[in-house]
């Protein structure tokens, strides 16, 4: 996969064709980690999906109607009150991270319109949304973050929001080959993929892979002993086209699952094919990545039930094959036996 800051960029081009100026119709939150908002754009509907999964974190638009608690979560029931009526006046995203920020245009308490902004971070273990005011104070936020448990970001209702550390990595919009060039010389990991991703913002290792896979010949290419100058050419002529001209690519396994996705080609495991969309794409792998671990839920309890009958039975046979080999010479133990009783008179005390 490579849900990275780039591909979250083209998703959210996407949103700003489809959904300027939408209206919030309906807001769901059918997991603790995933929120849906029903969107009335000028060309129809549309629902937006934010997921701040650690494990999967991800934001596009779906066409998928997961089931919703009987009862909203007290966040759902928050974002309603602020939200429901919005219209959507901007959609903006974090320079080379994964954080995008929507602006609503709504009204308070008293009628008069204000401005809010639901912030939706998505980068792994701090994925987080945040619902934010005029003045840029945390109204409420989809978790939790106490001053005691950290130092650097507290999440607390009334709170200022602070924006997330700045990405210390090179932009590629930026670099021609000169820079790609200088970027090899400098002291670094040898494995260009390494070097991509550590030097590089925006980026996920299989872009950076597909990167080295372009330039050098292969995934593992590594930088002592290699043609730099011809090298740092085709890196500048393959983010170029790839950040320029991006599209959804997918790879699928034999059996059409979807392995991976990316804003680019990819080449490192064979023959990939082009989506319809970048939103499409996401909520085609993920969909179909959640139905097979909802399957694997509800089955869980008859798989352990089955796991222990057989374990009981196995118990079973390997008791009765020991029976069976300590009587192993029984029949020769009753010819004996009857001769014994045959000749019982014959024994004298």
């Amino acid at each position: 996969m490579a849900f990275d800051a780039t591909y979250l960029s083209c998703v959210l081009e996407e949103l700003r064709q489809r959904c300027d100026g939408a209206k919030i119709e309906k807001i769901y939150q059918p997991s603790r980690d995933t929120l849906i908002f029903q969107l009335r754009c000028p060309v129809g509907r549309e629902k937006l999906l934010i997921a701040a999964n650690p494990t999967a974190p991800r934001l596009h638009l779906t066409a998928a109607s997961p089931e919703n608690p009987p009862e909203p979560p007290m966040f759902c029931m928050f974002l309603r009150k602020h939200l429901l009526g919005a219209r959507l006046a901007e959609i903006r995203q974090t320079e080379m991270e994964r954080c995008a920020e929507f602006r609503f245009d709504c009204t308070d308490e008293m009628g008069y319109p204000i401005q809010k902004r639901l912030v939706a971070e998505l980068m792994g273990r701090t994925c987080n949304v945040y619902l934010l005011g005029p003045d840029g104070r945390i109204l409420d936020c989809l978790r939790r973050i106490g001053l005691d448990e950290t130092s650097r970001r507290p999440a607390l209702p009334g709170l200022h929001y602070q924006d997330p550390s700045p990405i210390e990595k090179r932009n590629p919009k930026n670099m021609e080959a000169p820079d790609f060039l200088n970027l090899l010389r400098e002291p670094g990991a040898d494995e260009l993929a390494q070097r991509l991703m550590d030097t590089l913002g925006g980026l996920s290792p299989l872009v950076t892979r597909e990167a080295a896979l372009y330039a050098l010949g292969s995934v593992d290419a590594r930088l002592e002993g290699a043609d730099l100058e011809p090298a740092a050419e085709k890196l500048s002529a393959f983010f170029r086209e790839a950040l320029t001209h991006p599209a959804p690519w997918y790879y699928a396994g034999p059996d059409g699952s979807l392995k991976q996705f990316a804003f680019c080609p990819i080449r490192e495991y064979g023959d990939c094919r082009q989506a319809e969309g970048f939103s499409a794409l996401l909520d085609k792998f993920y969909t179909l990545r959640d139905r097979r671990d909802a399957m694997r839920q509800k089955s869980q309890a008859l798989r352990k039930n089955v796991t222990n009958q057989v374990q009981r039975l196995r118990r079973k046979i390997a008791l009765q094959e020991k029976e069976l080999a300590a009587t192993y010479d029984r029949e020769r133990l009753r010819q004996l036996g009857d001769i014994l009783t045959a000749n019982l008179h014959r024994i004298q005390k």
